[in-house]
């Protein structure tokens, strides 16, 4: 298959492209041409910005492709995404949106499925998300484009850049104490980027998938605490937590982006499970164990942290 990517350098994306070309497709990528030399050879670049809308739609004038798959890292609006599907109008054979488990209303009962209502509950991240599936599936009901929403939840693993499981490595590498907001028992399910990456790359083209959206994560629950704990038992390194109250108006303080809110993030995969046959390969233990090597192994362990901010607030 001919696929395109928008996105394609950044932490799931460099995965996604990957996991194409080790399946033997033809990959391209669209963005702004900041990152070229993390790509793989064999991949084709295509350089514009998606949210000039007029260029876009000259950039993919002769575009043609098999399947797309809108997974940019930058945040994408519901009209960059029409955009983007108008700039490709008949010519993409199946479009899957990368969206988010933060559709689904956090402040319902757990576990969150595909049903659960959406709303706003993260602010413009989810609204963004929202307008971005709505466009897709109003492309499914009225003109019958094939589409799949696709929604990952607390994505970890090798090259990622937000401040999660690389944020306790930091800390535990040189015994550091872990500083938890409140009691820290909400809980939190994690997904191994490459499973998420094989669960999309499976699913192009696959009939089935058309129209339908999917939590795609891994299938343990762990509080936030309890996710630390494992952690350092991968590390072999002993934890201490630090429990602070956080009130408002206190000096940020960074907690790592796994304990910073409080409600639990629990999602099923049945559908995606009994539908298309896609389940998680890596435990929570086995991916995390991976993702240290990688950590290690690009010297990250070596790397100058500032923890002033902790510190003052551990005086």
């Amino acid at each position: 298959m001919q696929v395109l990517v928008i996105g394609g350098t950044e932490f799931i994306s460099l995965h996604l492209v990957r996991a194409l070309l080790r399946d033997g497709h033809r990959v391209a990528v669209l963005n702004r041409g900041r990152n070229p030399a993390r790509l793989p050879a064999g991949v084709r670049t295509i350089v514009c910005d998606r949210t000039d809308h007029a260029a876009l739609r000259k950039t993919l004038a002769s575009e043609r492709c098999d399947a797309l798959v809108d997974i940019a890292y930058a945040p994408t609006s519901g009209a960059d995404v029409e955009a983007l599907v108008d700039a490709l109008d008949g010519r993409v054979g199946h479009a899957v949106f990368v969206s988010t488990g933060r559709v689904h209303d956090h402040a319902l009962p757990i576990p969150y499925h595909e049903d659960t209502p959406r709303n706003l509950y993260w602010g413009d991240y989810a609204r963004n998300k929202i307008a971005g599936e709505d466009v897709l599936m109003r492309r499914w009901r009225e003109r019958r484009l094939p589409v799949t929403i696709v929604r990952p939840t607390h994505v970890y693993g090798p090259l990622n850049t937000r401040n999660n499981e690389t944020f306790f490595f930091d800390r535990l590498v040189r015994n550091r104490p872990i500083l938890v907001p409140g009691a820290g028992g909400w809980l939190r399910q994690f997904g191994h980027v490459e499973d998420l990456a094989d669960a999309m790359a499976a699913m192009l083209g696959v009939p089935a998938s058309f129209g339908q959206a999917y939590n795609v994560t891994g299938e343990e629950a762990v509080t936030q605490v309890g996710f630390v704990e494992l952690i350092g038992e991968v590390l072999k390194r002993p934890v201490t937590f630090v429990h602070v109250e956080t009130e408002h108006g206190d000096k940020p303080v960074a907690f790592g982006q796994n304990l910073v809110y409080d409600c639990h993030a629990v999602y099923t995969t049945t559908k995606i499970r009994a539908e298309l046959g896609i389940r998680a390969r890596y435990s929570l233990a086995a991916g995390l164990a991976q993702t240290y090597e990688w950590y290690v192994r690009e010297g990250l362990d070596r790397r100058d942290v500032d923890f002033s901010a902790e510190d003052a607030r551990l005086r």
